[in-house]
């Protein structure tokens, strides 16, 4: 097969041919190319650890992790085991830069300090999350748990050309194993604190020499590690189940087609939102009045009082079809097509979060159904060039109903808001090989997203029937120089675009028009280099950015004058700048060892943005927000100009550090000892900086220790996660008034047990 690229380029990819496919993944076990940790020096001695080769598709592509001239941390789905990260959110023990957080209905994924704005349909994050090779409609279906994972790519920074959809911060590809032509299995039972039982396995055969069927299953169950000390019940279990088939048909060297069905159950009650702690240092919080009869919220011991008791419901299905033909000895087609349905079903939510009879949330309801088609190719333009290019079309279908009752009346207000979002993007990516050693790209991508909004809502009695449309547009390109000064060496810089799309706030005050935001824009600059040594017993690499944002959408606070009713709602920022520095190694410095780590140093400020800060309405109007508009009206009393204001989940400094040791204990048996350990400066949870919504530093540790076969046939595995028994908020909100306080939720404490698995 001819090469993609020159002789040098070739090289620094550490593959050999058969990693390519016509320029797409070979299907099977070629779909994640890892030289696995098996060397040994005799019977009984410690392995030769070999840093894992990992392939990536970032750029429509099968190439090694160290060509791609994109700052991006993959990881092996081998990794992701050993390191107990279960879902998205446990990502952030692994890959620098990045975020996590829930509270309430939401999640709140974060890169490079961009992420989610809004809380409803309406608003999308600056994160996408795409799940072999669909990314996901709407920010509350982002935290899949995985299973049977072969990798998944952490992208820094605006993706606007070919992974683009929204992704102004980042992106995140999660991929499943796909079948194989290998007839195996493997089964893991689980048990741990809080009376965790789980399983979950797979089995792979191949039917015929031609067809390969794959099924991937998990149920894990659990009590809750948080207690309702007033109900007597507890939040934060796990009831999950999950089964994923997938079949492989190959019925030339050419064309093969991988069709993936994956139902998930979910009905784990997490605590939603607690009330954490004053919002300002001189107003008493709801359970600080005189006459308060009910015990204080108690974070150490995860105790915690309420009335109603929160119960949730999430069913998901989905389904990909995916596609590829090769044309020639280095172009192919590749389709792909998606569908998939999340539903959220959230019913008895407490308003005021204490035992005091009041309102609740009868119902919030997240329903979403989407369907995509993506088709791309790519082919060599002769000995020095090749093209990606592609088309991709969304359709959405997204809505949130929602049913309030006060202590006294029922349904006193219902929200019915409705959003349909049809996507359409081109993109073509071109790379010339200058010369044997520089190489140049360009691309762009043309997205076009038009968006439907309809309410139906009643409040107070009254009806209100609201609806509106509109159309964003956008052309992001990017500009890429990468130059190889050595075989093991790589040294880019670029230019990108990012463009996240404008839309309508679908929980906003009904009593006023519709409120309509605009888009989201950045450029982002990057300089990078990548480098392995000592034989690739090491690996690193360095990134500096710098991205401008224009638009920056985020939540804030409106209050009616006439009802004084507040209501959050997505406005643009004027502008925010981020600037910073990210560095990865990975390396094998002797015999049984590995070690893995990152470090990231952030500086984040927004613009001038002029903002009423909900907690203190009465201060007098800053000079500098005298005369500013908010959608072609004057700021109320009050604004406060944030200029200077660090951004939402951005800490300053993140650290990540991973270390392995394997040696063995008998000819048959050896012990794998592994610590995983993260820690991050204090994050702002709200845009006004109130030093009261933070989390200060801290940091998580994870432990494992695991006795197995060399042959990996059999392994028991005693774990601990968070192993100081950490408490920190991952998320919380301001509640202003006269007993203003924070609510949000609270990280998970220390969790352990042990994995048996058996692999046949």
């Amino acid at each position: 097969m001819k090469s993609l690229m020159p002789a040098r380029h070739m090289r620094a990819l550490g593959l050999g041919a058969t990693a390519l496919f016509g320029g797409c993944l070979v299907p099977g076990p070629v779909w994640a190319q890892t030289q696995s940790n098996n060397a040994t020096s005799g019977a009984g001695a410690l392995r030769e650890i070999v840093l894992e080769e990992i392939v990536v598709t970032a750029e429509k592509r099968a190439e090694g992790l160290q060509n791609i001239p994109i700052a991006i941390t993959a990881v092996s789905g081998t990794t992701l085991e050993k390191a107990g990260v279960k879902e998205v959110g446990d990502l952030v023990q692994l890959a620098p830069s990045l975020q996590f957080g829930t509270r309430s209905t939401n999640v709140f994924i974060a890169m490079r300090g961009i992420g989610q704005a809004g809380q409803d349909i309406g608003s999308q994050s600056g994160v996408t999350v795409s799940l072999d090779g669909v990314p996901l409609l709407n920010h509350f279906m982002m935290n899949p748990a995985f299973l049977d994972i072969e990798r998944v790519e952490v992208l820094r920074g605006p993706q606007g050309t070919i992974q683009g959809r929204n992704a102004t911060g980042g992106a995140i590809n999660i991929y499943s194993k796909g079948p194989t032509d290998q007839t195996e299995g493997e089964i893991g039972l689980t048990a741990g604190n809080y009376s965790r039982l789980g399983i979950k396995g797979f089995v792979n055969a191949a039917l015929t020499d031609q067809v390969m069927a794959r099924l991937s299953f998990q149920n894990d169950r659990s009590d809750g590690w948080t207690k309702n000390q007033f109900l007597n019940r507890r939040n934060d279990d796990a009831d999950m189940t999950q089964l994923r088939g997938q079949v492989l048909i190959q019925p030339s060297d050419r064309f093969s087609v991988t069709a993936l069905v994956d139902y998930m159950r979910d009905r784990g009650n997490p605590s939603f939102n607690v009330l954490l702690g004053r919002a300002d240092p001189a107003r008493p919080t709801p359970a600080e009045v005189p006459g308060y009869a009910f015990p204080v919220n108690n974070l150490k011991d995860l105790k915690f009082y309420f009335n109603e008791p929160g119960e949730r419901d999430v069913e998901d299905v989905r389904a990909t079809l995916t596609a590829r033909m090769e044309l020639g000895s280095n172009s192919t087609i590749t389709s792909t097509t998606g569908y998939i349905r999340h539903d959220i079903d959230l019913t008895n939510l407490d308003v005021d979060l204490t035992p005091v009879v009041g309102s609740r949330f009868d119902l919030i309801g997240l329903y979403a159904e989407q369907a995509t088609q993506e088709f791309t190719a790519t082919t060599d333009l002769g000995d020095r060039a090749d093209l990606v290019a592609g088309l991709f079309y969304m359709h959405g279908d997204a809505s949130e109903p929602l049913y309030l009752s006060s202590a006294t009346v029922k349904n006193l207000l219902i929200y019915l808001p409705n959003e349909k979002l049809n996507s359409y993007a081109s993109y073509v990516q071109f790379r010339y090989n200058l010369t044997d050693d520089l190489r140049a790209t360009a691309g762009g991508r043309y997205t076009i997203d038009k968006k439907t909004y309809e309410m139906d809502a009643t409040s107070g009695g009254q009806r209100y029937l609201l609806a509106d449309k509109d159309t964003w547009k956008a052309f992001t390109p990017r500009f890429v120089l990468d130059y190889t000064p050595e075989e093991n060496m790589l040294i880019y810089t670029s230019v990108s675009r990012g463009f996240k799309s404008g839309g309508f706030n679908t929980l906003g005050d009904v009593s006023q028009p519709v409120n309509v935001f605009n888009p989201e824009y950045v450029w982002n600059y990057e300089v990078g280099t990548k480098g392995k040594f000592f034989d690739n017993r090491l690996r690193m690499g360095l990134t500096a950015f710098y991205a401008d944002y224009t638009n920056l959408q985020q939540t804030v606070f409106r209050t009616n004058e006439e009802t004084g009713v507040r209501f959050p709602r997505v406005e643009n920022a004027s502008a925010a700048k981020i600037k910073g520095i990210e560095l990865e190694f990975e390396a094998a410095p002797a015999r049984g060892v590995k070690l893995s780590g990152a470090a990231t140093r952030l500086d984040t400020e927004y613009g001038k943005f002029c903002n009423n800060d909900p907690l203190y309405p009465n201060v007098p109007t800053a000079a500098s927000c005298v005369g500013v508009l908010s959608d072609g009206k004057p700021l109320p009393p009050g604004a406060v100009n944030l200029q200077g204001n660090t951004l939402t989940q951005a800490p300053k400094w993140q650290f990540n550090l991973s270390g392995e040791y394997a040696f063995p204990v008998s000819e048959t048996l050896e012990v794998t000892a592994r610590a995983d350990y993260k820690w991050q400066s204090k994050v702002y949870f709200d845009i006004y900086n109130n030093p009261l919504n933070t989390q200060d530093n801290y940091g998580l540790l994870n432990l494992s220790v695991a006795l197995g076969t060399v042959d990996r046939t059999w392994s028991l595995t005693g774990w601990v996660r968070n192993a100081a028994d950490k408490r920190y908020i991952s998320q919380a909100v301001t509640r202003p008034g006269a007993n203003a306080y924070t609510s949000g939720s609270v990280g998970t404490p220390r969790m352990y047990g042990a994995t048996l698995y058996h692999r046949f």
